[in-house]
This record gives structure tokens, C-alpha cells and sequence, in this order.
């Protein structure tokens, strides 16, 4: 996805540029992913119910050890990307 891309993309939904990734590597992997569905690997909803998944999943972690630490929203992110990439056969860990 190209930068401009991008930028229409937060435009669009209304997103405040400066606050939409905190880190280079959050901007790759959610254009890898977007790019990978529109090419037709996997549906946007299918990597959506991953990424609940894994959000539920560290949702569960921090009630079971009473910690706050298991993640941000790009991890979880990239964790899910990861899962249904593998799911897939596109990539092995």
C-alpha cells in the first residue's frame, strides 16, 4: 500500500494522522494485512474474528494473573496477521 494510500485511508476514516500508529512497524503490518485481503489470501472479517480472538485471549490472561502488561493493540495486531497467515499455509513459524 502506498503512502498515499494510506493517508486516504485515515482520511477517510476520520482518523488523526499523527495518533493512528505509534511505531513504523504498526503502519507495515496493518498495510500487509489490508493488501493481503484486498488481493483476496483472506477476507477482512476472517482477520478480524482472528484478531478478536487474540484480544479476547490476552483479555482472559490479564483477569486470570491480574496484570496489565500482555500487549498493545498492534501486537495483538501482528499476532492474529501471523495466526491466519500460518492457518492459511502463507507462512510457517
Amino acid at each position: 500500500m502506498s503512502e498515499n494510500a494510506l493517508n486516504e485511508l485515515i482520511e477517510a476514516a476520520r482518523l488523526d494522522p499523527d495518533h493512528v500508529f505509534s511505531a513504523p512497524w504498526e503502519a507495515r503490518a496493518f498495510a500487509i494485512a489490508l493488501q493481503l485481503s484486498e488481493s483476496g489470501y483472506f477476507t477482512w472479517d476472517a482477520f478480524r474474528d482472528r484478531l478478536i480472538a487474540e484480544v479476547r485471549a490476552s483479555d482472559r490472561i490479564r483477569a486470570r494473573d491480574g496484570t496489565s502488561a500482555h500487549g498493545e493493540y498492534y501486537d495483538h495486531f501482528l499476532h492474529a496477521l501471523e495466526k491466519l497467515l500460518e492457518e492459511k499455509g502463507l507462512a510457517h513459524s
